[in-house]
Order: C-alpha cells, then structure tokens, then sequence
C-alpha cells in the first residue's frame, strides 16, 4: 500500500490530504496537527475577536469527521512529529494529550508546517503577559476576544505593526468600544500593500473613524506589572494601554525542514521546484513553509496566502495521485479591508518594478464605480505599473470605498499571469451597465493613459 504522510494540517495540508484520495481512495494518508483544528481561517480571527465570527467553530470550513469518515483520512490531532529519518522513510510521532510516541513509514511526505509569529522572539517576554496577544492559531482570536470583552468601555488597545491584520483588528476592537492605537516602526501603514501616497489615505480614513496612527516609532521594549503590560516605549515615548496585540509578521516554519536536511530558499522559506517537490525525492514542501516563483520577476518569493496555500496542496495532491501537474507560481495579489475602505494589489508596484530593473511607466487616477448619472457612485482611486519597453502589465493597486476595488485589481491579476499587456486590458470585454460600471471603465481609463505613452498599436511582450 503506498502511504503518503502530511505535516501540517492547515489549507495546504487539508487539500492535499483531500485529493490524494479523491484520486486514490485505496492510498493511506495521514496527516499530523499539532492543534485540535484541521482546515482552519486564520484570516478569520480578526472577525472573530471582533465578534462579527460568533464562534471558533465557524471559523473551520470541514469538521474533522468530514475528513475521517467520508474521506478517510487517517488524521492525528494534538499530535506533533518528533523526529524524520529521510533514507529510512520512517517517522516518529508524540501524542500531545497521551505523551505516546510511535513510528510511522512513508512512500511520500508533505512537510505544510505553515508560519509562525515573529513576536515572541523579538519580544520573548511577551510569552508570559496576560493582556499581551499574538497570533498563535485559531484561539487566539478567541483569546483577544474574551479579554477585549472583560474591559471597561473605553479602554485602550495598542496594536503594533499596521499590516494587514493590524488594520482589521484596529477596525474590529473600535467596533467593540475601545480606543485604538496602531504604532508602526516604517513611515507608512500598510508598508507592503501600498504606495505612500495611497497610504496617506488609508491613514486618514483611520484617524476619521478614531483610530490614533503612530508612524516611524519601532518598540523597544514592554513596560509590566503584576504579569501585565503597561505601555511600550518607542522612539517617540512611551504609548499606555490596557491590551496588547503584536502584529510585526510571521516567517515560515522550517524547523523540522532544516532537520531533515532540505534545501531553504533565498526567501527563508523551503525550496521547491515547479511541482513543489524538495531537493529530497519523495519530499514535498507546500503553503507558507514554501517558497515558489514569482510570475511577473520569475523569481523565488514568499507568499503565504490561503489561496496559494490550496492551490499547492491540490497540485501536490494531484501529483501523488498519478496526475501530471505544475505549480506555475503567484502574482501577488492581496486585499484587506479597513472600516470602509478596500485595499487591494496585485503585482509590482512602481518602485518594486524600478528595483526589478524594468523601465517603469505608470497610470495613476482616480475613477468612479458606475455612470455619473446613477446615484450612489463611489470613488477610487487605481495605480497600474507596466513595462514601458514592451507594454507588459507589471502590477496594480487600488483603495476606495467599494467592494469593486478588488475585481478591478483581480482582472489585472488574471492578465498577469498569462503575462498580458496594456494592449490587452485595454481591449478585454469588462462588462459595462450604467448601475454597475461607467462605460469608460477605470482599468480602461488606465490603458488608453499608458497607450498615450506606448502608442496604439500592440507589441509582444
């Protein structure tokens, strides 16, 4: 019987496990979780801790008994792999409830260990304060709720790093009653998302909705009492508060990697090729443990998104199961809200691009979502970055107060990934209704901007 092994019972662990066995009911798959949870949202645990997720449970697309007994899944919850003896293709594994420890052979392993916080070790301290939260796993979110709620009216939350998560827990603790502060050690908010300038309205769209922003001001360190923190110093002085929340970023999780002696990336994450398999045959590496190429650069990059996450488990998934499949690799695209703000990119910005060494051209303008005379219209405001050599679409961002903000940047997305020009977005067929889109619509708008700079008359990328 071939036995495939999966570490890591996140996004990508959970789609692979699932068709490995779509494709192979006869093949014994198992996977090994260290927490209770399997095929969990952690992008959910903002909601969640805001209280607009009623329960964890909500959090979780499939119950563990979807994958034990309609799938058949041999899944291994609160239990965490000791040890990996590549030549032997044998593991050994420790129940965390029982402390039992056993062996297990393999034909193939999927290492999906994910990402961890950085916080605790550039703030070891922070482990043992009761009001001091960083994102652990799915609990977590309950964790900041629970303590959120027991606090008077009023009181403060200090949230540090103004990334993605910061800013929708900042968005979903004011919306519990506390007053939020954000401290970000860079001269922007949403430092890898957006350009200064579209930065500077995110942030004062925050300051409208209360939220006090500290910008240029890296903490140095906690002040505590009686197993509490009081307030953080910076470089700017020292910030009070009641709760905690540090939101500085993850890195993958490439210890047990390491051990077993597969190649890490540039990136810091595991090395793979285009069918994710490690520099060990038979070893496979996917989700936010593993690095994979950038479309646009054709570089090795680091993005850990659920949607890449699932995408590689089901390629790999595919793969074990006789299937020929690639993963091609990402683009980039990310979005996030914040109160009623959209923020959404795909691609290089123009500075990345400059870095990257192409000869940058740009459209920047601002646009509105339906026909001037339909009420209700909504602005927003739209970047695209293109080659100015041969036309290629480099990337995109956009913010404003509509949802549309996001289908506009995925459009650029798709026209990434099968390297597309401006020619290209400027002749798609984008639906237009008067309710729904201005005949010119902005991404158009955009295209004929940078046409006057390229000419009309389309060259190949």
């Amino acid at each position: 019987m071939t036995r495939v092994v999966i570490i890591g019972g996140g996004a990508a662990g959970m789609a692979a496990a699932s068709r490995v066995k779509r494709l192979k009911p006869e093949y014994d798959v198992t996977v090994f979780e260290r927490t209770p949870y399997v095929s969990f949202a952690l992008c959910g645990i903002p909601y969640l801790a805001g209280c607009v997720v009623k329960t964890l449970d909500e959090l979780l697309y499939y119950k563990p008994e979807v994958f034990i007994k309609k799938r058949g899944i041999n899944l291994r919850l609160q239990t965490e792999v000791l040890s990996v003896d590549v030549s032997a293709k044998k593991l050994v594994y420790r129940s965390l409830v029982t402390g039992e420890e056993n062996e297990l052979e393999w034909d193939y392993l999927v290492i999906a260990t994910g990402a961890r916080s950085r916080a605790p070790e550039i703030w070891p301290e922070i482990r043992e304060l009761e009001n001091v939260f960083y994102i652990k796993h799915l609990d977590s979110g309950e964790q900041i709720r629970s303590y959120a709620l027991k606090l008077p009216h009023g009181s403060k939350a200090v949230i540090i790093g103004a990334g993605y998560v910061g800013l929708e827990l900042a968005e979903n603790l004011s919306n519990l009653g506390m007053k939020v502060t954000i401290v970000e050690a860079l001269d922007q908010v949403a430092p890898k998302a957006l350009d200064p300038d579209y930065a500077e309205i995110l942030e004062n769209h925050l300051k409208e909705k209360g939220v006090e922003v500290i910008k240029g001001a890296p903490v140095k360190e906690f002040k505590t009492s009686n197993g509490k923190a009081v307030a953080i110093t910076t470089e700017k002085g020292e910030i009070q508060g009641d709760l905690f929340i540090v939101g500085v970023g993850i890195k993958p999780n490439t210890e047990l990697a390491k051990e077993i002696g597969v190649k890490i990336g540039e990136t810091g994450a595991i090395w793979t090729d285009e069918k994710l398999q490690t520099s060990i045959p038979g070893v496979y590496a996917i989700g936010d443990v593993a690095e994979h190429k950038d479309i646009v650069t054709g570089k090795p990059v680091w993005r850990p998104f659920a949607p890449i996450a699932n995408k590689m488990g089901y390629v790999v998934g595919s793969i074990l199961g006789g299937r020929d499949a690639v993963f091609p690799g990402s683009v980039g695209t990310s979005t996030f809200k914040s109160f009623d703000l959209i923020v959404a990119r795909t691609g290089l910005s123009k500075a990345e691009a400059e870095k990257h060494g192409y000869n940058v051209i740009e459209a920047d303008l601002s646009g509105y979502t339906k026909a001037h005379y339909i009420p209700g219209r909504a602005k927003l405001h739209l970047k695209v970055v293109a080659d100015a050599d041969t036309g290629r679409l480099l990337g995109a961002q956009s913010i404003g107060a509509t949802e549309t903000v996001l289908w506009r940047i995925n459009v650029i997305a798709s026209l990434l990934t099968t390297r597309a020009t401006v020619w290209d977005l400027f002749f798609s067929d984008i639906g237009y209704a008067p309710p729904l889109a201005p005949v010119w619509d902005p991404l158009i708008v955009a295209a004929r901007l940078l046409m006057r700079k390229l000419g009309e008359k389309p060259r190949r990328a």
